[in-house]
Order: C-alpha cells, then structure tokens, then sequence
C-alpha cells in the first residue's frame, strides 16, 4: 500500500494502482498526451469515491488544485472548464450515464463530447470518467481513447457488529489495461456477451477514505443536490431553466465555431430548424446587450 501525505490528508493507494498511475502521469509530462480513466460500477459500489481519489493523487503530482469545482456532472460545464485550464488539470465527468450513454448516441450533448474529446489531446490534461458501465460508453472512447478502467464492485462480510450478521464492503474491484482482450470483449458483444468484461489485470482494494476536506465534501455534496435539482425539479418541463440555458449556450458555441450546420445541430438534438434559428437569434441578441 502506498501512503502519501497530502495536507491534512494521508491518502492511500493500492501499490499496483499506484504504479499505473505513476506511468500514465510521467508519460502526460513528457509528451503531448493526456490521460482518460473510465471508472464503472453499480451504483453505490464507491466508484464517485475512487474517482476523487485518483484526482487528488494525480493533481498533487502535478501541482494542481483539486476540489468540488474539478468534479462535474454534464458535459457543458465539463468542457468549459477543461478549455479553460491548465495542463494536467484533472476533471470528473460523474452521473454520466445519460450524458455519454452510446444508446443515446446520436443526442448533442453524446456527439459534441465525443467530438471534444478527440481533439484535445494537445492540452496534455487528465479526464476522468464515472458511469454505471463502460458498454454504455461510446465506442470511440472506450475503446481508442481510454487509457485505465478500473471496475469497482461490492459485497458482505460477516460482522457480529450488525443485526444482520454481515457488512457491507465497498471500494475494491478489478482494474483492466486498454488492451487487446479488453478491446475484443468491447468490440463483439454478441460473441462475449453485452455486459461481459475479460480477466483483469489485477484487483484492487481501495482503503475506506476521503480524500477532501470536511469543506470540499460539503461543497460537492451542495453542488450534486443542486445539479439533480435542476434536472428533475419540475417532472412537467424535462430542461429546467437553468439547464436550458446551457443547450442554448451549447447550441451557440457548435454552431459559432462551424463544428455543425444548424440543420445538423436540430437533426441531432430532435428539434426543428426553426427552434435553433430562434435559439441563435436570441442568443447573439443577449451577447450584445451583454457588450454594451
């Protein structure tokens, strides 16, 4: 197990993770790559948890902050603030099952990401992904762009401490290279199985920590309740104000910089051509009363 001081925080990695991490980062600071980690599970199986870990490790390697504003939870803010920062930033997608769900693939948020994503190896940042399963990843990402995935699982133990006689465990899991037997089992789904993984390259059992502070984690906590307030606040109006706020600046800033025609951008989000003509109308309406 390796232990590192951080602050206040003594944070602890299985040695072998640790290791893998220790070879991605080196090869991020000396050449022009990044690093894409993909964390998958079923919910409560302490992945979010694992993702904060990681970064906290990583982002005290290369000098860089981390906190409740690295962690996001739409690809919007996700990629507004990865343009916006340093090199070896570290960023969390987490909660992102709708927003890269492959089954989805054809929607906006999916396509734009994706797209992202492929273009901005150069900024040499660290992106890591959280989300129930990486079959539901778009392909491209999994299976070209993905450096680690790291499966975090959960089970019992017996404990005479419970009424039950048995506790719950969470934080260990299996960790797989991005390599060929992975890329198989991806690739032929109908030959391995859907939801079928190859043999890891090793297990892992994640101490049970936090790496923020009592602070951080309070403000993370605030920010998850607020972001699942505004998705399902009102169950009449699926996109909330504040989130249709956000499609529109997207819709902006595809179309300003000529990654899709408007045609194509209301094809893919399933609106007419009309309602993005008047979303691009009202928004550079609102820019110029912001300029003056």
């Amino acid at each position: 197990m390796a232990i590192i001081s951080i602050g206040e925080i003594k944070l602890k990695l299985p040695q072998q993770l640790f290791n893998d991490l220790n070879i991605f980062i080196d090869d991020m600071l000396n050449s022009e790559c990044d690093i894409v980690i993909v964390l998958d599970g079923k919910e409560g199986t302490g992945k979010s948890r694992n993702a904060r870990i990681i970064g906290k490790y990583i982002s005290y390697i290369t000098k860089r902050p981390f906190n409740e504003n690295n962690i996001h939870f739409d690809t919007i803010s996700y990629i507004k603030t990865s343009e916006k920062s340093q090199k070896y930033t570290v960023n969390i997608l987490d909660e992102s099952r709708q927003a890269l769900n492959n089954m989805r693939k054809m929607s906006g948020s999916n396509v734009f990401f994706t797209n992202w994503l492929s273009e901005n190896r150069d900024k040499q940042q660290v992106h890591i992904i959280v989300l129930p399963a990486i079959h539901d990843l778009d392909t491209y990402i999994s299976l070209w762009r993905m450096s680690l995935l790291i499966r975090s699982l959960k089970g019992h133990r017996k404990s005479k401490k419970s009424n039950s006689g048995w506790k719950l465990v969470r934080g260990y899991g299996y960790v797989y290279e991005n390599n060929k037997d992975l890329q198989k089992v991806l690739f032929n789904r109908k030959k391995h199985g859907y939801y079928s993984y190859p043999r890891p390259k090793y297990i892992f059992n994640m101490p049970d920590q936090e790496p923020f502070t009592n602070d951080e984690l309070e403000r993370y906590k605030n920010k998850k309740a607020e972001k699942r307030a505004e998705k399902y606040s009102d169950p009449d109006n699926p996109r909330s104000s504040k989130v249709e706020l956000a499609f529109k600046t997207s819709t902006l800033d595809v179309i300003s910089k000529n990654l899709y025609t408007q045609r194509e951008w209301a094809k893919i989000n399933n609106v007419s051509d009309a309602t993005i003509s008047n979303i691009m109308k009202e928004m550079k309406i609102k820019n110029e009363k912001n300029k003056k």
